[in-house]
């Protein structure tokens, strides 16, 4: 996996730059919410897709949910029409978002995340997991769960018919993941960040390890790269989890952007419904604070990404 996310380090040079000065009025030490919601193998839609949205702490929980509930009471799979409230949130000073597109045909980069190259990846981690324990002995029993964790992964990729694609989802959202929060970290050095996804199998599966990889593949290429490992401290949320929090308006901000990305085919940039494109017209075309990255499979098994800027006369 370190492969491709270092692929997408050469795609996040100006996603990184448009970041930053995103949030430039923002002073460093302050927490961060990633929201993150996905549109994964529904054979109406033309593309797979992983939505997060970075959004900084600036209000109560309660206020930014009454907020959202008021302009947006439902997801957009489930509207007649898209919301202009959520779509000027999406658009305000507090909110960037990166999201990863990947074309239906590739069955998630199926030839390139192959059975042998997943469990390649899971022992890997698992060393590394084994090195935390001497290296941490403070937070040894930690990293015995999540090696635990990691192994019922692997027990899983052993079996006579592994879900090799539900395994593909999850390294695939952890590393995108990994890479969202680590540029987050470079350019504001936060406090605390704060993941919430949605509820999806990926995260059922193994007892929520898509959290660990994250966690550990952020932590692995801030230490590769002489940082401290140990900061910014991570929470992790998922809808009912804490048995309080359902957390369905944070998760419906990540959902504008997943279910429109999900909808629109390429390279004619059309939709099946048309409450799909003002989210797309006003946030991505022209937009300075919603990156879009496509991950495409090569031929022979090869993987590449680009980042999509579409782009439109402006006129005054």
């Amino acid at each position: 996996m370190f492969e491709l996310i270092n692929l997408l380090e050469t795609v996040y040079r100006t996603i990184s730059a448009d970041l930053e000065a995103w949030f430039r009025q923002f002073p460093e030490g302050l927490a961060w919410n990633v929201f993150s919601d996905y549109c994964i193998g529904d054979s109406n839609k033309a593309n797979d897709t992983f939505a997060f949205a970075i959004v900084l702490n600036h209000d109560t929980q309660s206020n930014i949910e009454e907020y959202i509930a008021a302009v947006a009471p439902s997801d957009i799979k489930g509207s007649r029409s898209s919301s202009q409230g959520l779509i000027e949130y999406l658009s305000c000073p507090v909110v960037f978002s990166v999201s990863y597109l990947i074309e239906k045909k590739s069955k998630l980069l199926r030839d390139y995340m192959t059975d042998d190259n997943i469990r390649g990846a899971l022992q890997d981690m698992r060393d590394v997991v084994s090195q935390m324990v001497v290296m941490m002995p403070e937070k040894a029993d930690h990293y015995r769960a999540v090696d635990r964790r990691l192994a019922s992964f692997q027990t899983e990729m052993k079996k006579r018919s592994p879900n090799s694609n539900l395994a593909r989802q999850i390294l695939l959202c952890s590393a995108f993941a990994s890479i969202v929060c680590r540029h987050l970290a470079v350019k504001k050095k936060p406090k605390f960040i704060r993941w919430i996804s949605d509820r999806d199998a990926m995260f059922d599966k193994h007892d929520k390890v898509a959290f660990d990889l994250s966690f550990l593949y952020f932590h692995l290429h801030r230490m590769m790269n002489g940082q401290d490992a140990l900061e910014p401290e991570f929470y992790f949320g998922l809808p009912g989890w804490d048995g309080e929090n359902e957390y369905a308006e944070f998760i419906r901000i990540a959902d504008y952007l997943a279910g429109t990305l999900a909808d629109i085919k390429l390279p004619e940039m059309t939709f099946s419904h048309a409450k799909f494109e003002p989210v797309f017209r006003n946030l991505f075309v022209n937009g300075p604070n919603a990156a879009l990255v496509e991950v495409l499979a090569r031929d022979g098994g090869g993987v590449t990404a680009r980042r999509l800027v579409p782009t439109a006369p402006i006129i005054l």
